[in-house]
């Protein structure tokens, strides 16, 4: 929702006060009526960007700014000649007009109203447009509006942060039998944010227990990608990040005015009770803070992430009629487009090709739409005619050709979300893959904070991408650069969590007995060296000495 300021308005909300300005989505356009003019240009332009409406097409602008754009005006008295002919554009436009000036007016029933109680303009104004609202009242004491998403919250504005690469951290959904769940009920076990001292990084899990008649546990990972959305519209707080790998930063701001790590809890049960209405009956929310209890819980979440990836084992990317996009991040990366297959999950390691199947039947119109795959035009770097039409239309004409399987020719857009980063080592012409719980530095000379500077964003970085942990193992991985056998050095760490399926996908596709092995990690090439690197390949005969050169 956007609230366009003009005329002497704009010095009454300043005197008063009151935050303006486009991210807070209250815009002041200018003092003279003919800067109505700038309003109107955006509705022109949204009609042609959006609704493919061509220059010189009346009636279809004139269609589409009423079935579409729902806007009214508000003008209070008194109105002169100039103000009714731009009001009377507006209702030509589809704009009903609310004002209290009766001199020289004559109301037209939902088009032209006048009313002198300027309290209930809001209120009329949306009944005559013929908008329709649903407003959930949420108990927390600082603002709560998606105009709020996107907000990054500095280091030094921090009062304390949760973070999932750095401590125990978690978000999880769960279904429960109804009989198990009390509305409403949201507890905190642990400190709470006033006994922690400022600037701390913090153990914290958010359980969120759902029952209902017709709640599926498909859904679950639908709802704990949402939350994301969902904390990021609360007013100084950033949220990124998604199942065990979470970072959320909440501002000294937001600890003045009262926010406490219950009211997180707060919007959780809100929106999830107000958007999943048609198959959650009840919620109940679980906040634990502390180290040690967190290290166990923690544990036990990632044993049900590991069940709902292994649900695609068997699935490939023929195997299915369609794929799907994600544009939930979209808030953080505006022109970023993820295209969901079952061999290659969402890069946030949160959306796989089931989940995003399960979002979009849950809300057709939200954000995980079909992708058809009809027209392939090249097998070995996944690319598909449909899939570049799916991301011009969903990155707004940002991007115009991306391939599923590729890292060098158009590769996929990434967001701030991605659980890892791969980039080409030159010495080797391998690739190296850090993640976010890696600190140190990679035989790229980079850390991952310095990786991800590359790619973020929303940006195509051949040589450089964003991408989910399960994805490393997948035959897709690389497919057009020579696959997985490209991996040359990750951390131990991560490694080791997927370490059976990597050596799996390499017998699979070059016959190698524990592959893991051949890969060098801190351990083995411990300075992070390529000269290093290369001695420590040359040892194992790692796979990538006799491949091809990539062509960079």
């Amino acid at each position: 929702i956007f609230v366009f300021l003009i005329g002497g308005i704009i010095e009454q909300a300043v005197e008063a006060g009151l935050s303006m300005s486009f991210p807070v989505r209250v815009v002041p356009v200018g003092e003279e009526i003919w800067s109505v003019g700038h309003v109107i240009s955006l509705v022109v332009r949204a009609a042609m960007i959006f609704g493919a409406i061509q220059p010189g097409d009346v009636e279809g602008f004139h269609k589409y700014t009423f079935d579409r754009i729902n806007a009214f005006v508000n003008a209070y008295k008194p109105v002169n000649d100039i103000t009714v002919a731009c009001g009377a554009g507006a209702i030509k436009l589809g704009f009903p007009v609310i004002t209290n000036d009766h001199d020289d007016m004559w109301a037209v029933p939902k088009s032209l109203i006048i009313y002198d109680n300027t309290k209930d303009w809001i209120d009329t104004s949306i009944e005559a447009r013929g908008i329709k609202l649903k407003i959930t009242k949420i108990d927390i004491p600082v603002s709560f509006s998606s105009a709020f998403e996107g907000e990054i919250i500095r280091k030094g504005d921090m009062q304390v942060e949760i973070d999932g690469s750095r401590k125990d951290c978690f978000e999880l959904v769960t279904t429960k039998d109804a009989s198990e769940v009390e509305d409403h009920k949201i507890v905190v076990e642990g400190p709470e944010i006033d006994e922690i001292p400022v600037g701390s990084k913090i153990s914290m899990s958010y359980t969120v227990e759902v029952a209902g008649k017709n709640m599926q546990p498909d859904f679950e990972p639908v709802f704990e990608r949402k939350i994301h959305s969902f904390l990021n519209c609360v007013e100084g707080l950033m949220h990124t990040g998604q199942r065990d790998m979470i970072r959320v930063r909440i501002s000294k701001a937001d600890f003045e005015a009262g926010f406490k790590f219950r009211h997180i809890g707060e919007v959780l049960y809100a929106k999830i009770k107000s958007e999943f209405d048609t198959v959650v009956d009840k919620c109940q929310v679980r906040i634990v803070v502390g180290d040690e209890p967190n290290a166990a819980l923690r544990k036990h979440a990632n044993e049900v992430f590991d069940k709902r990836d292994e649900r695609l084992k068997s699935m490939t990317d023929e195997s299915v009629p369609v794929f799907y996009s994600c544009i939930m991040c979209q808030a953080f990366s505006p022109s970023h487009v993820c295209i969901v297959t079952p061999e290659r999950l969402g890069l946030c390691g949160a959306v796989s090709w089931l989940d995003a199947k399960a979002t979009n039947e849950l809300d057709p119109q939200g954000p995980c739409q079909v992708v058809t795959k009809e027209r392939c035009t090249d097998e070995r770097t996944g690319r598909y005619e449909d899939v570049d039409e799916a991301v011009a239309q969903y990155s707004h004409g940002a991007l115009e050709h991306v391939t599923l399987y590729s890292l060098l020719e158009d590769p996929m857009t990434s967001c701030g979300c991605f659980e890892c980063i791969c980039g080409i080592e030159p010495c080797s012409m391998g690739v190296v893959i850090t993640c976010r719980e890696y600190a140190g530095i990679t035989p790229l000379g980079m850390t991952f904070s310095e990786m991800a500077s590359m790619t973020g964003g929303g940006v195509q970085t051949p040589g450089f991408m964003g991408h989910g942990k399960h994805y490393i193992a997948s035959h897709k991985f690389l497919k057009a650069e020579g696959g997985v056998g490209r991996l040359v050095w990750l951390p131990k760490e991560l490694k080791d969590q997927i370490r059976d399926k990597l050596n799996e996908t390499a017998k699979d596709m070059y016959d190698i007995d524990n592959f893991a092995d051949m890969v060098a990690d801190e351990t083995n090439c411990p300075n992070g060296d390529p000269e290093e690197l290369l001695a420590f390949l040359s040892e194992v005969g790692h796979p990538v000495l006799s491949m091809d050169p990539l062509d960079i």
